[in-house]
């Protein structure tokens, strides 16, 4: 086994149930940098608000964000890998959720988020995931900026949203239940796997040393380039249907328990991972 690369997404997988991340995390990626094996985070998540939560503990990891469509190495002040699209390209979806009772659409940016403003009391919980952002009221004030995703937000009923935006889709445009309370909206182009395979070119690393842990759906594409795709035991049933490995839920540090168990992780003197 030459596993160069660990790769995981970040809510349902790395994160517990509390989203927090695995104690003394940026020691144990410093560790593995040491021995030549690299950590990225590829989620779903503003670029903005991945930085703002490894930058602290200084942990070196390569940050592949909004689903695939940004991509930075540790530290890096731009990303290397940029994909942005006009948001009136997305105006159907955006019309839909906002005639949705309870939905919050969010355009997400390079470098901040445009949140829907007609439900103030779900902006604490849409706040986790975007460190930099900002409120729209009507469709015009939106339609000219250069976006990532449009992402929508329902507290209660992500999944019963999602038929309703699916046929919104086409061969150009993605509709991706992406977590209980998300459904993300992309061009069909992006992908977490296209940043993903841009971070291997870039390392001189081959798809078969990266071995990439998700839980949901918007990870299928990254599972599928590395050559070890590992489900956690809380995915998505669609998911885990693809995946030959099977880690221990999140909620039980399944992503350190299953790189112990492969013999990738070691323990600091004094310091338990898992």
């Amino acid at each position: 086994m030459d596993i160069r690369l660990v790769v995981t997404d970040m809510d349902g997988t790395l994160l517990d149930g509390a989203r927090r991340l695995p104690r003394r995390f940026g020691a144990l990626v410093r560790g593995l940098a040491g021995r030549g094996v690299g950590w990225a985070i590829a989620s779903g998540r503003q670029l903005a608000n991945l930085r703002a939560q490894f930058d602290p503990i200084g942990a070196p990891v390569a940050l592949i964000a909004e689903n695939g469509a940004l991509a930075a190495e540790p530290g890096a002040a731009r990303p290397f890998f940029e994909d942005l699209t006009p948001a009136a390209f997305f105006v159907d979806v955006l019309r839909e959720a906002l005639a949705t009772p309870g939905a919050t659409p969010v355009l997400c940016g390079a470098d901040r988020a445009w949140v829907g403003d007609a439900h103030p009391g779900d902006w604490p919980e849409i706040g986790q995931f975007f460190a930099v952002r900002e409120p729209w009221h009507a469709l015009g004030e939106v339609l000219g900026l250069r976006v990532c995703k449009v992402a929508v937000f329902h507290p209660r009923a992500a999944e019963a949203l999602f038929p309703r935006l699916s046929p919104l889709g086409s061969p150009g445009l993605r509709v991706i239940l992406s977590g209980p309370q998300w459904v993300d909206v992309q061009p069909a182009r992006i992908d977490k796997a296209n940043a993903l395979r841009a971070l291997l070119a870039r390392r001189g690393l081959r798809p078969e040393q990266a071995i990439v842990f998700g839980d949901y759906l918007n990870d299928a594409g990254m599972m599928a380039v590395g050559a070890r795709a590992v489900a956690m035991g809380n995915a998505h049933p669609a998911l885990r249907a693809r995946c030959a490995e099977v880690a221990p839920p999140n909620t039980e540090n399944g992503v350190l328990r299953h790189l112990r168990a492969l013999g990738l992780l070691r323990h600091p003197r004094g310091a338990p991972l898992c």
